[in-house]
C-alpha cells in the first residue's frame, strides 16, 4: 500500500526513461476509494524548479481590471491518469502514452 502523501513532488518517468514532470496534486474517486488521476506539472529534466526566482514567478500574478476577469487555468498542468502507474518509490513509473508513442503494425506500413 502506499500512502497519499508520499506521492507528492514524486518525479515521473515513464517505462521507456522518458523525464515526464513532478506530482503536484492528487485525485481522489471517493466512490471506489481509490486515485483516479496526477496532477502533473511537466517540466525539462535538467531545469528544476529551486530559488526565489521560480517562487515569485509562479506566486505572484497581476490582477486584471474588473471587466476583464475571466477563471485562472491551471497553466502548464497535465492530467495523468492513476491507471498507466506502473510502479512507486523513490520515483514514480508510468506506462507511456499509447495515444502519443502509437505503434506501428507491420500491416500498416
Amino acid at each position: 500500500m502506499v500512502e497519499l502523501s508520499s506521492l507528492y513532488g514524486l518525479e515521473i518517468y515513464t517505462s521507456r526513461g522518458k523525464y515526464v514532470g513532478r506530482v503536484q496534486d492528487v485525485v481522489l474517486n471517493i466512490k471506489k476509494g481509490r486515485v483516479s488521476t496526477l496532477k502533473v506539472r511537466p517540466m525539462r529534466h535538467d531545469k528544476k524548479n529551486v530559488g526565489i526566482k521560480d517562487v515569485l514567478k509562479t506566486s505572484i500574478r497581476i490582477v486584471p481590471e474588473s471587466d476583464e476577469i475571466r477563471p485562472i487555468q491551471e497553466e502548464g498542468i497535465i492530467d495523468i491518469n492513476y491507471d498507466r502507474v506502473q510502479a512507486v518509490g523513490d520515483i514514480l513509473i508510468i506506462s507511456p502514452d499509447v495515444s502519443v508513442e502509437k505503434k506501428v503494425s507491420p500491416l500498416e506500413s
